[in-house]
């Protein structure tokens, strides 16, 4: 492909992603979910058989496309590529803290992406990052890379922020261009890409991550979970077993390979990890709406 083949492809990408609600409403019944894949084409590329060998109506991938692993341009290009072709399944991307131009200066895409495509196809990369929808949601199922943000943030009660807030400023920094998030402190959109749960506290923390990053507690979480009426939140963003979740007490599992009811697993949070850059299992997440149930599926599993 030449220069302005990866220009056209950026370009229709950006336009398709734009005709979207920056937080989805999913009416698919069966969905598969793909959390980090970080420079790992070779997992993208097993979701998608995998999704097309269960016969899935949607493929839901939540960010963090590029980065850490060493073929973090092809990656993001299959993703792209296969968003933009007709039929089904159907394709759908959200942002991950990693969508971010300062970000992948340390972490390796910048180098990788002027490296393989040259200062134009940055440009570009960036109009891309700040078209992508935020979160999703489907029936009682809340998803997206990080978790629940917070107003005042301490650990103590406050009032959840609501699905439509985050949507609201999410459209504004796509109008906006939406400048690096890092630089964003109080933004809910960075919150929401950012933050991460921990079943030991209630509320909210201040994050090892950085400052306008939080951690989640199991109150904050179930009130985000009860205000929105949903039941389950399902994010990426950590370094798991494959599959950990957090229940509604606070305990964790991690590594879980059974499948779960969707009324088990009332106010939970569940991650899923989808890259081998960590040398730790990847896996995806089989969510069926009708059967009420989420499966863990891991890759490499026999």
């Amino acid at each position: 492909m030449s220069s302005s083949d990866y220009h056209a492809l950026l370009s229709r990408a950006i336009e398709k992603l734009k005709a979207q609600e920056p937080v989805l409403e999913l009416e698919a019944a069966r969905i598969l979910v793909v959390g980090d894949t970080h420079g790992y084409p070779e997992v993208t590329e097993w979701a998608l058989e995998l999704a097309e060998h269960l016969g899935v109506e949607a493929v839901l991938f939540l960010g963090d496309y590029v980065d850490r692993g060493p073929r973090g341009v092809e990656n993001l290009e299959l993703v792209l590529s296969r968003l933009l072709e007709d039929g089904s399944p159907a394709i759908y991307m959200l942002r991950g803290n990693h969508e971010d131009l300062e970000m992948n200066y340390y972490y390796g895409f910048y180098s990788e992406a002027l490296n393989k495509r040259g200062p134009d196809y940055l440009n570009d990369i960036a109009k891309l990052y700040s078209a992508l929808p935020i979160a999703a949601r489907a029936n009682e199922v809340f998803f997206v890379h990080g978790g629940v943000p917070c107003r005042l943030c301490s650990n103590s009660e406050e009032d959840p922020v609501r699905v439509e807030e985050i949507a609201r400023e999410a459209r504004v920094l796509r109008e906006e261009g939406s400048p690096s998030l890092v630089e964003s402190e109080s933004s809910l959109v960075m919150q929401a890409l950012w933050n991460d749960p921990r079943g030991g506290i209630e509320w909210f923390l201040p994050s090892p991550r950085g400052l306008g990053i939080y951690l989640y507690g199991r109150s904050a979480w179930r009130k985000f979970l009860e205000e929105n009426r949903l039941k389950v939140l399902v994010r990426a963003h950590e370094t798991v077993d494959g599959v950990l979740v957090w229940h509604s007490d606070g305990g964790h599992s991690d590594g879980v390979s059974v499948t779960l009811g969707l009324d088990e697993l009332e106010y939970c949070v569940i991650s899923v990890f989808s890259s081998l850059y960590h040398g730790r299992r990847a896996a995806v997440l089989l969510v069926d709406i009708e059967e009420r149930v989420i499966k863990p599926l891991y890759y490499g599993a026999k």
